[in-house]
């Protein structure tokens, strides 16, 4: 909070401190800067206490998402290219030098659409 420019007293009592590691859990405290910055910039006066914001709307916030954030996506989806020097940025395959001197194309293991971890 002190960091988004929010600077607030923390004197609670403990069932408020309960509270609040519960939102914490449940919504994470990304969810709650936001709510505090957008809240603060709106008030019509200066807001004091970190309490000000749990009876107003921490404790309404919506759990953060179970599925994991999306990458950077690069064209039609694909995800972003991986900037690997042996990389091919439009076949995303790279090179591969065997034991027998024969050279093969492979595809990226960071950055291809079929490869695994990542949508097609």
């Amino acid at each position: 909070m002190t960091e988004a420019g929010i600077v607030v007293s923390w004197s609670m009592k403990p069932s408020d401190w309960i509270d609040i590691s519960r939102v914490v859990q449940r919504s994470g405290v990304t969810a709650m800067v936001a709510f505090a910055r957008d809240t603060k910039a709106t008030s019509r006066q200066p807001v004091r206490y970190a309490t000000f914001f749990l009876r107003g709307g921490w404790k309404g916030l919506p759990p953060t998402s179970s599925l994991p954030a999306p990458r950077p996506s690069g064209t039609a989806g694909r995800p972003a290219h991986c900037g690997h020097p042996d990389c091919d940025p439009v076949s995303r395959t790279r090179e591969i030098e065997h034991d027998n001197g024969l050279r093969t194309l492979k595809h990226c293991p960071d950055c291809h659409p079929t490869s695994k971890g990542h949508a097609a």
